[in-house]
């Protein structure tokens, strides 16, 4: 998630080049040949040395260049994709529905043909070598070839290869072939092979060939005339296309047979050019369709002065009949569907703009009662150049002439350099005809009642009204957005049912909705209306928020200052959520002081106290307390004191410190919430859940003494105890002591301490210690513990010389250690303070273990914080 980052990125920027126009073809299907590449993947060979290599979330993907400062001159692209994977992110988890369909999908391929993309998306994984030269791709000359193969879930594999090649520049080929025995429904890819070759200005063809199916396509110029032959032969059926445009003659034909023989037949002759048309008219016969049967047709398009006229006849029948006249803005239309199986009548269709009426009557063969439907369209806008500007439009619903429902819209749309206004003087709605309107509704899919109370407020209605203002102020501001109101109110039989305000033009802003109906059934009480006053007060550093409701008078008030921040909210004058944070930052050239008291109550009968009750037992809490204390005394001495603890209901969940501020140096950490969090994490069994999760001890604490050189560990986890201690013999001698026991001696300059210890179940544990340097601010400490012959290791650097510019190094990697299993932990902090104001801390890292599914997979991060004046940016990567 990244809430904020400014960051830079490589960009690889090309210059466009320009190649001949017959390139394009086959470009294009290089870059198809490429995607195709790409989405298939390809499984990595072990051991082979890549110039790129991405293995994360279960995708493979490697290439290995013949030339690095030539990559299109060739080289292999391996990838490996998880296919069902991707797609059920994508998609989600499937229905039950598809699980239990599936199994059944091959017996059904016989009634039908699922396309590609389904094909695909029932894949488990795609693999995939590509090789592929293209040092002379601009002269049209390259040569990919995919060897693929695709996982089914039953785990057959489907293998082939694809094979794309440009042939001395004027021809490309595109082969797919399968390498199976057979080629199954089910398979992604079926072979096919497309050939495609041009001769500049003269002729272009397309040849595509699979195992029923033949098209070929040819494009021929012939001065101003242009033809296109298209032939498509499947199983023993052959079809033929022909397209003709003779720009000189100003004549176009088409022209379709079947197994020889002519099915349609289309001329079209035209008169006049494109800026003067003077008639457009065609002649010939159309083949039958599942509407209509197969007989001669004639269409023509006249203009005779300011009339256009347009008339269709089919197999000797008037089917479209139209006038328009431009001058004086009308227009007469008849439409005949008799020529229609079904929805046979005549559809008519009148405009006038003088009078800003538009008429249309459907014909009574459409309906199941037999009667004619009509809708009639009376316009009268405020201004006639700008329609959309305002105005009064009415619409009216008419069967056999008889109106039996009303619509009228009385708008107003102001637009100038202060505001936008949208004024709804009144939206009418009534039914003239209630018997009429139940008639229509019997002819529909959703009977009335359900109508009414699905998509209207308040159910059904015979007169209704809706009144409402959008505002929108261009000049003045709020503290984020322009200043606005909407309002909204609905009238029906004389009663208002419902009203809508939100306006932030006042002080404080409302907000209110009125709709008694809701409200009642929502709440379970009486309700009519939701009222919400948000009052927000800007005072130099000072911010105040404050949001009043009339609902169980709730109150929520936010507060913040340069030293405090609250939030509060209040039921009935009860407070139900108090939280508090007291801060304090102290920073100059000498010392940065910074403390923080949080605290969080809830009230017994909270809502979020409830839920968080509900939840588990250790985010049940009635008040919550912190205290953070971190202190930098004297920035030339690395002088830190550091302390934060957090109490929840009066018991310490959390504890925190580390000081250098004087003898002994101290670090602890406790936490009784670390034990429960791990186990639960690593997963439960029958009986872990059915026995109740504790708090346990997880207490590590550690002192050193920098003058007499002495070191003590105390840790108490899973109620477990230790206690190591390096004790100084004088010199540079020093004692380990496991639990008051003497386990090994070492002696500094050596860097290096090994001892081994027998532990209860007769285990021995063999411990070694190195470290690189005798520098307490600046070293780098390897541990590595022998548990039942498994390493189990553990590297901590550090350079914390100059505390501004310091740098943290944590790296654990574990073999069979219980809770854990096989795990990893790398951590790589750094962090550059500049000054007072401005700071920067990073890191990276890598997490993994095998017995939790979380981290099943490896987990890599890259995060970054910035601090400038205030300025917070925070990106948080998950690779």
């Amino acid at each position: 998630a990244v809430v904020s980052t400014q960051s830079t990125g490589g960009l690889v920027r090309f210059t466009p080049l320009k190649p001949h126009p017959a390139m394009d073809f086959k470009a294009l299907v290089c870059l198809l040949v490429f995607y195709v590449a790409q989405s298939n993947g390809a499984a990595l060979p072990t051991g082979q040395e890549l110039d790129y290599h991405f293995n994360q979330l279960g995708v493979n993907f490697g290439i290995k260049l013949d030339d690095k400062a030539v990559p299109l001159k060739g080289g292999k692209i391996y990838a490996e994709f998880p296919v069902h994977t991707i797609f059920r992110l994508i998609e989600g988890e499937p229905t039950l529905f598809k699980k239990m369909f599936i199994p059944f999908k091959e017996e059904l391929y016989m009634f039908y043909n699922p396309g590609m993309l389904e094909r695909l998306r029932d894949v488990l994984t795609v693999k995939a070598v590509i090789t592929y030269k293209g040092e002379h791709y601009k002269s049209g000359i390259f040569d990919t070839k995919i060897e693929y193969t695709f996982v089914h879930p039953d785990y057959t594999e489907e293998t082939g290869t694809i094979h794309a090649e440009g042939k001395t520049g004027t021809a490309v080929a595109l082969d797919i072939v399968s390498k199976n025995a057979e080629v199954l429904p089910k398979f992604v890819l079926h072979p096919f092979h497309i050939e495609a070759s041009f001769k500049p200005n003269t002729e272009f063809k397309v040849v595509y060939t699979a195992s029923h199916t033949t098209f070929d396509m040819t494009l021929f110029k012939e001065g101003q005339a242009f033809k296109l032959h298209t032939i498509h032969k499947h199983l023993e059926h052959e079809q033929t296309y022909d397209v003709e445009i003779n720009v000189a003659g100003k004549k176009i034909i088409f022209a379709h047979k079947e197994d020889g023989t002519e099915m349609t037949h289309l001329e079209f002759l035209i008169q006049g050019n494109i800026m003067n048309l003077k008639m457009v008219q065609m002649k010939g016969k159309l083949q039958a369709t599942r509407w209509f049967e197969a007989g001669p047709v004639e269409s023509t398009f006249m203009v005779k002065g300011n009339d256009y006229e347009f008339n269709v006849v089919f197999n000797n029948k008037e089917i479209m009949k139209s006038k328009m006249n431009v001058q004086d803005h009308m227009l007469k239309a008849k439409m005949n569907f008799d020529f229609l199986a079904e929805y046979k009548g005549t559809v008519y269709m009148d405009y006038d703009r003088a009078a800003h009426l538009f008429e249309i009557k459907f014909p009574k063969e459409w309906f199941a009662d037999k009667k004619t439907f009509g809708i009639t369209f009376n316009m009268k806008p405020i201004t006639v150049d700008h329609p959309f500007f305002g105005g009064v439009y009415i619409a009216t619903v008419l069967r056999e002439d008889v109106p039996f429902f009303r619509f009228d819209l009385d708008y107003n749309f102001i637009m100038d350099a202060a505001k936008y206004e949208l004024v709804f003087n009144h939206v009418h709605v009534e039914t003239l005809n209630a018997e009429l309107v139940d008639t229509f509704f019997y002819m529909l899919p959703i009977t009335k009642y359900n109508f009414c109370h699905k998509y209207l407020i308040n159910g059904c209605f015979g007169k209704g009204e809706f009144q409402g203002k959008i505002f929108f102020d261009r000049v003045n501001k709020n503290s984020f957005f322009n200043k606005f109101t909407i309002t909204g109110k609905v009238i029906k039989m004389e009663a208002e049912v419902f009203e809508v305000v939100v306006d932030t033009v006042s002080t404080p802003y409302h907000f209110s909705i009125f709709y008694p109906r809701v409200f009642q059934r929502m709440f379970n009480k009486p309700m009519e209306r939701i009222t919400l006053d948000v009052h927000h007060v800007i005072a130099g550093e000072d911010r105040a928020l404050t949001l009043t409701t009339n609902y169980e008078e709730m109150v929520a008030k936010f507060e913040r200052n340069s030293h405090h921040m609250s939030a509060q909210i209040t039921k009935h004058g009860v407070t139900f959520v108090d939280f508090t944070q007291e801060y304090k930052l102290v920073a100059n050239a000498n010392k940065f002081f910074l403390t923080m008291k949080p605290t969080l109550h809830f009230h017994d009968d909270s809502y979020i106290h409830k839920e968080l009750c509900h939840f588990s037992s250790y985010t049940c809490f009635t008040e919550l307390v912190g205290d953070v204390h971190v202190g930098v005394v004297a920035k030339s001495k690395n002088k830190v004191d550091m302390k934060i603890t957090v109490h929840k209901d009066t018991e310490e969940i959390y504890h925190l410190e580390a000081t250098n501020k004087q003898a002994p140096y101290k670090f602890v950490f406790k936490s009784p919430y670390v034990v429960p969090f791990f186990k639960y994490m690593r997963g439960q069994t029958w009986f872990t859940w059915m026995m109740p999760v504790v708090k346990s001890p997880f207490d590590v604490a550690v002192e050193f003494h920098p003058v007499e050189k002495k070191l003590m560990l105390n840790t108490n986890i899973d109620t477990h105890e230790n206690m190591i201690q390096v004790v100084p013999l004088g010199g540079d001698k020093f004692n380990v002591e496991f639990n008051h026991e003497v386990v090994a001696e070492f002696v500094t300059a050596d860097k290096k301490v090994e001892f081994l210890r027998t532990l209860k179940d007769g285990t021995t544990l063999k411990t070694i210690v190195t470290w690189t340097g005798e520098d307490l601010f600046e070293n780098t400490a390897t541990a590595t513990v022998m548990y039942k012959d498994a390493p189990q290791v553990a590297t901590i650097g550090w350079n914390v010389r100059d505390l501004a510019h310091g740098s943290v190094l944590v790296d654990l990697v574990g073999k069979k250690v219980p809770m854990f299993g096989d795990f990893e932990f790398h951590r790589n902090i750094k962090w550059n303070v500049i000054n007072a104001h401005e700071f920067e801390m990073a890191w990276d890292g890598k997490t993994a273990t095998n017995m939790m599914k979380a981290l099943a997979t490896p987990i890599l991060t890259d995060s970054k914080i910035i601090f400038n004046n205030m300025d917070v940016q925070v990106k948080i990567q998950k690779k």
